[in-house]
């Protein structure tokens, strides 16, 4: 079970609907980009993090929020991230 509280990114894919999804998720106060070093780097489209949840929150609010507007969670994965490199 994935309990520990930190940083958490989730990858996504759905069905339809991708702009309302990200949208909700980033309501509940999920980014779409991070900073380092001064930089700030954007994730891929269905790509999220999260800088105080478990693996299962951050799980669970994706399947809330696609049940909520009727889409449907064809896949996901959620891993504590302890280290971002980006380009």
């Amino acid at each position: 079970m994935g309990t520990t509280i930190g940083n958490v990114l989730i990858s996504y894919d759905i069905n339809t609907k991708h702009t309302e999804v990200k949208a909700a998720m980033l309501e509940l106060n999920y980014h779409d980009v991070f900073t380092q070093y001064g930089n700030t780097y954007n994730l891929p489209n269905t790509t999220l993090f999260h800088q105080a949840k478990s693996s299962d929150q951050v799980m669970a609010d994706l399947k809330r929020v696609c049940s909520n507007l009727y889409v449907t969670l064809e896949k996901a994965v959620a891993v504590k991230a302890s280290e971002f490199v980006g380009y």
